[in-house]
């Protein structure tokens, strides 16, 4: 089939969704609003550069006509547009033939401080564009019935995670180890991870007397703040900032750690939860229900209340104190990404939905 996907590719799985279509004989061809380009795949950039999700928001309008006629020149069979309110929306405006969409986490859940007009807005482009598209593809449970609460049809809903490369992503030879000292929490500084709560929990086991060191890899628009605060705390000697690490070198830095934090308020199946998982790490993460199908509180890793810095302490003190409990969640969580995370079968899973699109509604 004749592929355009259209798909930032700065994000880590676009690389992946590319080159595994392409592997199959699928003639693809990668629309992107950021620049960066992806080795022996044909790329289009119709964006700004630097590419800022943030503040580069109307390009998704303004780029419909160039999308247009890039589409009308490619001619393909489906177009495939990850995120439903900013790569869905161009599809849908752009041409009329059979699209599919993916809903992500933030641009169909409820994100912090979208109330009100913002909100009400939300919800009415992710109905225009689903109602426009052949079928809309959840990677989680959560964004599936918050689609199926703004109306979108049984039918068209596929719920297919993004999985992890499981042949990358493998454990140290020494995980489980005997003591958990290295944290690691690689999410964004932006609100709705709500990292803050990860600092001031490195604040509270540090006041408790406790050794670790944490590792906070990733950029965002709270960076700065997060920084000041670390050092308020007197943080500076155990907690880093490397800021964006290159996606080929994520295994290897997880595999440098012992237990895995994310304190996010709302997300989707989480790619970083599943790598963390994969390697062995020793999951903490916010009770959230993106989370809640992966973690089973006390056996496969542990559980905090949302924006409760005192919640998150304690499951980290519980976390590094109980090697047996560790030593179990390495031995249910490897096998668990490998069945049901597994990047390549979930893929191949995408494909064949794809198939049928195309077989449904040919050219």
């Amino acid at each position: 089939m004749r592929l355009l996907l259209l798909s930032h590719t700065v994000n880590p799985w676009t690389p992946h969704y590319a080159r595994f279509f392409q592997s199959r004989g699928d003639q693809v061809l990668v629309v992107s609003f950021s620049s960066q380009p992806i080795d022996g795949v044909a790329m289009e950039f119709i964006g700004i550069d630097p590419w800022d999700k943030y503040a580069n928001k109307h390009v998704y309008l303004t780029r419909v006509l160039r999308l247009r006629r890039i589409i009308k020149r490619f001619r393909p069979d489906v177009v495939y547009a990850p995120f439903v309110v900013s790569n869905g929306l161009s599809a849908v405006l752009a041409w009329n033939g059979p699209t599919v969409t993916s809903g992500r986490g933030g641009d169909v859940l409820e994100q912090i401080g979208r109330v009100g007009w913002r909100r009400r807005l939300r919800e009415y482009l992710v109905r225009f564009v689903c109602r426009r598209c052949v079928v809309v593809h959840s990677v989680s449970a959560e964004i599936t019935a918050h689609l199926r609460r703004l109306g979108v049809p049984e039918s068209k809903l596929v719920e297919i995670p993004v999985g992890v490369d499981t042949s990358l992503f493998v454990p140290a030879p020494d995980m489980p180890r005997p003591q958990a000292l290295r944290l690691i929490c690689p999410r964004k500084h932006e609100p709705v991870y709500d990292n803050m709560t990860v600092v001031e929990a490195l604040g509270r086991l540090k006041a408790s007397g406790r050794t670790f060191e944490c590792v906070i890899a990733s950029e965002g628009s709270l960076l700065a703040v997060h920084k000041a605060r670390v050092h308020e705390l007197g943080l500076d000697d155990r907690v880093s900032f490397p800021g964006e690490v290159p996606h080929a070198q994520v295994p290897a830095m997880l595999r440098d750690a012992d237990i895995y934090i994310s304190a996010t308020l709302s997300d989707g199946t989480s790619s970083a939860l599943l790598e963390a998982m994969a390697v062995g790490l020793m999951p903490v993460v916010s009770r959230i229900p993106a989370n809640e199908p992966w973690i089973e509180h006390g056996r496969t890793g542990l559980l905090f209340e949302p924006g409760r810095p005192d919640s998150l302490a304690e499951m980290l003190e519980r976390a590094m104190d109980d090697a047996d409990l560790r030593r179990r969640a390495f031995e249910a969580n490897v096998p668990r990404v490998r069945e049901g995370g597994d990047q390549h079968r979930n893929m191949q899973q995408l494909a064949e939905v794809l198939e049928r699109v195309v077989a449904e509604h040919p050219r």
